[in-house]
């Protein structure tokens, strides 16, 4: 019988446990450690009923501390009652219990704890009004407790506990899920039946989502894992050439082993996302994205995406140009993978798939405008390499499976990189390269049908032929505008012809280079040579086979200069000491080599740009177009270096340079374009980067740039990005004068604003107008977003929705709104 004295004069309550076996107690030193992933600890204590082949786990004995100091009632029916404020209840395995209130009924052998309710034990969290331990039956109720297993809280009418394979899952009935963890939640998801692994996924049975108490979707089923990108995701919206649409993904995992018990998949490792769009101006849309997750670098390496539309409006057309025909049947087939080979050397061994076959040349324009942007004509290449410290060695094919763009083939290449290195241990430096391919190039249907035909008819006086020039590209355009330039009985046109539709013959080249560091203090001195051979066989066309050697010299030199300013300090700008450090450089090159023929195929050559082109030898990609120079390139390099976090910081950047031109390869300039660039970032939230060129003497190269961009923001609740492209004069580039305004500003602590601009003042068209409206709400990030773009010729409009919970970030409408 219970010391009732005891319990009147002490505040301390020890309830000893009757008829319990010591040796039936969990040893205190057996306890699971607490998984540093799932932070979620198997408890001692099971929700609900427990189990019927489940050891009592209770502790051996329950401590029960009346800490508030509240008023201690005896009641001769039933027990005692502390009246709080507050009283806790310790177990010696680390559950802790805290109320307001608790009564201890002798007869019904329980602790009823009442107010504020709080179960502890490792990571898990139960909260309520009430609960129940029966220490006879070592048994606590938490029936109407809200069970926290993170990131989620849970309310049941009945939790249970079940193991199996060494997993644990909390199961309730007539449950609720939310994540808001307040006194009255504003969502929950409601089911019939709940069950929650922690740490891995929450499977509903007919759930219902109720924002506040009304009921706002129902689904029969849902899986809903914890990783973000698994489970439901959807992306409602408005586009002018989609209409409104909804874009719908559900991810599971696949392979794996079959847990017999369980159902699930054990060590799932094939991420397949599949897709079931709906756009009411272009139908319906269904594809699948598989990828092996235990694959390096997600974005590269991609695996099997398979997406197929019957669309309604095929030629509708968002810049305004007219397309022609285009089939309903619209698709895209991708394969992006990678094999690596268990091989017994040392190197590192890969067989890559990158693989792009798409229905029609507007297939990204249309559905993937992200990926049109950067890549409108994506590449097909099979490969297998070989890489170690030293080398790299290629053998592979480039494949033209998509006729509606220019690409080049090759079937196949073998190449041999080598890295720079010591020769035979000596302290000359040796790098190369050497490849034999079978190359070739064909141009779009189009363009054969279309343009280059009816030009071989044309000379330059004729207007129809100025017009069809226009529709061609760069390097397309200057040999078209070389074939109307000869007459028409010229047999240079058929050369021209061949290059412009399908050049192709069979290359061998390498090309080998030498050089010898020297350090003499603060100067350092680079002497190079090199050789190169390319042949050329089995030209397609009426050229013949021929060859080309190619001579390098040259010499890289610099010095470095520093000071030390250590007394020099601006925390408001970042500087903690300061350190210059100066470094005049130079680079003479020379190259000899049989000049290019304008008449010669070519398809490893130039692409327009406004930046420099390398003067070594084995950085030119362009081997078919090399040329013969003789170049000195000059200039400094300028590094402002402070202290931060105990680390060197690079607080300013500048790199200023310019060529002189003894032979100039890609005209008649005597000096290029002084360039400038620039970086400087004083501040976590200020940065700014600067890069220029334009002439200082004479023509310089004909053309000036100026590229700025400053991120700052001024205070907490406003932050901006401003950028600016001027180019002016370029042979080849389109003139621009285009500004580029980002800003996001917090309103309130729930309401943001954000905006993006992006106008071109050489024509006066406001490109992209972009609104963003953010609002947070308990749980939950609402955003909306509207856009405008200017096509020029026609302007297309969008709208997107977001809805996304703070903690738990799979159950999200990702906020997808691009300037596309």
């Amino acid at each position: 019988m219970l010391n009732l004295r005891a319990w009147l004069v002490a505040p301390l309550l020890v309830l000893p446990l009757r008829g319990q076996d010591a040796d039936a107690l969990p040893d205190p030193a057996e306890v699971p450690e607490v998984d540093m992933i799932t932070p979620v600890p198997p408890p001692e204590i099971p929700f609900g009923e427990p189990l019927a082949d489940e050891e009592a786990m209770m502790p051996k004995e329950l401590k029960l501390d009346n800490f508030g100091g509240g008023r201690i009632e005896f009641d001769q029916e039933t027990g005692v009652i502390f009246h709080g404020p507050g009283v806790k209840i310790t177990g010696d395995n680390g559950m802790e219990v805290f109320a307001d209130r608790a009564r201890v009924d002798f007869k019904a052998e329980s602790v009823t704890l009442t107010g504020n309710v709080s179960v502890y034990q490792g990571n898990i969290l139960q909260r309520g009004d009430e609960a129940v331990y029966f220490y006879e039956r070592r048994f606590l109720d938490t029936r109407g407790l809200r069970a926290s297993v993170d990131p989620v809280l849970l309310e049941a009418g009945k939790f249970t506990v079940e193991e199996s394979g060494g997993k644990r899952s909390y199961v309730g009935y007539d449950a609720a899920v939310t994540t808001a963890d307040m006194e009255h939640p504003d969502y929950w998801v409601r089911a019939k039946k709940t069950r929650v692994y922690p740490g891995d996924r929450i499977v509903f049975h007919d759930p219902k989502l109720y924002i506040g108490g009304t009921p706002v979707f129902w689904l029969p089923y849902l899986s809903q894992p914890l990783d973000a990108e698994l489970g439901y995701h959807f992306i409602p919206g408005a586009r002018s050439t989609w209409g409104p649409f909804l874009l719908n993904t559900y991810g599971i995992m696949l392979g794996g082993e079959r847990d017999p018990v369980t159902g699930e998949n054990e060590d799932a490792w094939l991420l397949s996302k599949w897709h079931f769009d709906i756009r009411a101006n272009r139908g319906i849309g269904a594809g699948v994205d598989l990828r092996d997750t235990r694959q390096d670098n997600p974005e590269a390496i991609s695996g099997l995406s398979l997406y197929y539309l019957n669309d309604l409006d095929p030629g509708a057309s968002r810049n305004g140009v007219p397309r022609g025909f285009v089939n309903e049947d619209r698709y895209r087939v991708e394969l992006k993978h990678r094999i690596r080979p268990d091989f017994p050397d040392d190197a590192d061994w890969r067989i890559d798939a990158n693989l792009s076959w798409l229905s029609d040349r507007y297939f990204l324009e249309d559905f993937d405008p992200s990926t049109y942007r950067i890549d409108p004509a994506p590449d097909n290449t099979l490969g297998i390499y070989r890489r170690d410290d030293r080398s790299l060695l290629s053998l592979f094919t480039r494949l033209r499976i998509n006729d509606f763009y220019r690409s080049d083939t090759r079937l196949p290449e073998i190449a041999f990189d080598q890295a720079r290195a010591p020769l035979f241990g000596l302290p000359v430096l040796h790098e190369g390269s050497t490849s034999f391919g079978i190359l070739g190039e064909e141009a779009p249907d189009p363009t054969r049908r279309l343009v280059v035909d009816p030009l071989m008819t044309m000379t330059a006086e004729d207007p129809e032929a100025r017009r069809l020039i226009r529709q061609l590209g760069g390097y397309e355009r200057r040999l078209a505008q070389n074939l109307v330039a000869l007459p028409l009985n010229d047999p240079k046109r058929e050369s021209i012809r061949s290059q412009l539709l399908d050049p192709g013959y069979s290359r061998f080249h390498t090309y080998q280079e030498v050089s010898l560091p020297i350090t003499a203090g603060f100067l350092t001195v680079a002497p190079q040579a090199g050789f190169g051979y390319s042949n050329y066989s089995s030209v397609d066309g009426p050229e013949t086979g021929f060859d080309r050697t190619h001579v390098h010299a040259g010499v890289e030199s610099s010095l470095k200069f520093s000071r030390d300013y250590a007394s020099v300090s601006a925390p408001d700008w970042g500087v903690n000491g300061l350190l210059h450090v100066i470094q005049p450089y130079g680079m003479w090159s020379w190259v000899s080599t049989d000049d290019f023929d304008p008449w010669d195929p070519s398809i490893d050559r130039l692409t327009p740009t406004t930046r420099p082109r390398p003067l070594d030898p084995a950085r030119f990609t362009a081997v078919d177009e090399m040329q013969s120079w003789n170049v000195l390139r000059f200039g400094a390099r300028n590094r402002l270096i402070t202290k931060r976090d105990d680390r060197s910081f690079e607080w300013l950047f500048l790199d200023t340079y310019m060529e002189a031109f003894i032979e100039d390869p890609e005209g008649s300039r005597d000096f290029s374009n002084l360039y400038n660039d620039a970086y400087w970032q004083p501040l976590p939230w200020l940065g700014v980067e600067v890069s220029t060129q334009f002439p200082v003497y004479s023509s310089g190269s004909g053309f000036s740039e100026y590229a700025t961009r400053l991120h700052f923001m001024p205070t907490d609740s406003f932050e901006f990005s401003f950028g600016h492209r001027w180019l002016d004069g370029h042979p080849i580039l389109i003139d621009s004068n285009r500004f580029d305004l980002e800003t996001y500003t917090r309103v309130s602590e729930n309401w943001g604003v954000g905006t993006r601009h992006i106008m071109e003042l050489d024509d006066g068209t406001l490109e992209l107008q972009q609104y963003t409206l953010h609002r947070e709400a308990g749980s939950w990030l609402l955003g909306m977003g509207l856009s405008s773009r200017d096509n020029r010729l026609e302007k297309e409009y969008g709208m997107v929705f977001s809805v996304t919970l703070k903690d738990f970030p799979s159950v999200s409408l990702p906020f997808e709104l691009s300037g596309e």
